[in-house]
């Protein structure tokens, strides 16, 4: 955690630096009626699926937006750095890194829900053999099988990382001590990995680690998608898009146009779930194996918002959990969130 503290802070300070490089509002591009605007989150994983349909299915320009959207890596701290510097208008940024970039005094806004956990436990199935418990006993058993694993996830600074390790503290365990949690860069490492034998368990978002469970080489230990872990974490978000105070105050109404698209792509996702998926695919997934993403998409598809809103009890939850954690807060709720997104 106090290397997250870190990145936030170095964020800041590339924000004063690189803040005169950044363009002002008046210097915006506008072609066919369309503002140009740029965002950054993450290509390898269903959990950006938001920010990857809003482009994919153009509601950007059905808002009079024209969106370039750069998905590329995992790190949540890189995201809001080039939030903070201005090097991109907008990020969407695991929830603990927005939070923890705001309380070390990122000049930030959380502009829209994005995701609620979303991620897949998967443990290799001759460590799950040795371990003695069954993929469907109480998950707290579940959990407590993971003492002494090498588990592979994101790297330090990223949602998934971040989650995996509420979820174990939240179960009793230590993540520093009763296991250890290695950061990957590349989630086809996690793939390989586990299918060699370097890692006993993998933890990522939909769309990874199905593959391993797909061919026999891991179980699918736990689902924050399907609610496993709900009683232990609560009403969890896990994703947010955010955005600069400066920007927010400069240009309201693009951020509003912003707040519209995600929640048009949130409600799509809710009503049409197969034309989603489908658009998802094609443009995101076209590689991956049928059967894998035929899975992922089915426990994904629930992990979305429908409106667009970071409500105050998922605003104390995440505090709270953090807080367990030994990491105090003093960020206001309202200070914090945008209008439109308060619930």
């Amino acid at each position: 955690m106090k290397a997250l503290s870190r990145c936030a802070l170095v964020a800041v300070v590339l924000s004063l630096v690189l803040s005169a490089c950044a363009g002002a509002a008046g210097d915006r591009k506008e072609s066919g009626g369309l503002k140009s605007v740029t965002a950054v989150g993450g290509g390898a994983s269903m959990s950006y699926a938001v920010p990857q349909l809003l482009k994919t299915m153009e509601f950007d320009k059905k808002h009079g937006l024209d969106l370039d959207y750069t998905g590329s890596g995992t790190s949540s701290t890189n995201m809001v750095a080039a939030v903070l510097s201005g090097d991109a208008d907008f990020a969407f940024p695991a929830s603990t890194t927005a939070l923890d970039a705001i309380e070390e005094g990122g000049d930030l806004v959380i502009v829209a829900s994005a995701l609620k956990a979303a991620s897949i436990l998967g443990v290799s199935t001759e460590v799950a053999k040795k371990k003695g418990v069954s993929a469907d006993a109480p998950v707290k058993e579940r959990i407590a099988a993971l003492k002494g694993l090498k588990v592979a996830t994101s790297p330090e600074g990223s949602g998934n990382n971040a989650l995996f390790r509420m979820i174990v503290s939240a179960a009793g365990l230590d993540p520093d001590k009763d296991l250890e949690v290695i950061g990957v860069q590349e989630p086809s490492a996690i793939v390989s990995g586990i299918k060699q034998g370097q890692f006993d368990a993998g933890f990522y978002g939909s769309g990874v680690i199905e593959a391993n469970i797909a061919a026999g080489e891991a179980e699918l230990w736990l689902s924050t998608a399907r609610g496993d872990v709900d009683e232990l974490i609560g009403e969890q978000m896990g994703m947010v898009m955010v955005t600069s105070k400066r920007l927010a105050e400069a240009e309201p109404e693009l951020v509003s146009a912003m707040f519209d698209a995600v929640v048009e792509t949130e409600r799509t996702i809710a009503d049409d779930p197969k034309r989603a998926g489908q658009e998802l695919q094609k443009a995101w997934f076209a590689d991956l194996d049928q059967k894998i993403y035929d899975v992922a998409w089915r426990e994904a598809q629930h992990a979305y918002p429908s409106d667009g809103r970071f409500t105050k009890k998922q605003f104390q939850t995440l505090l709270d959990m953090l807080a367990a954690a030994g990491k105090k807060y003093t960020i206001n709720y309202d200070d914090v969130v945008y209008d439109r997104a308060v619930g």
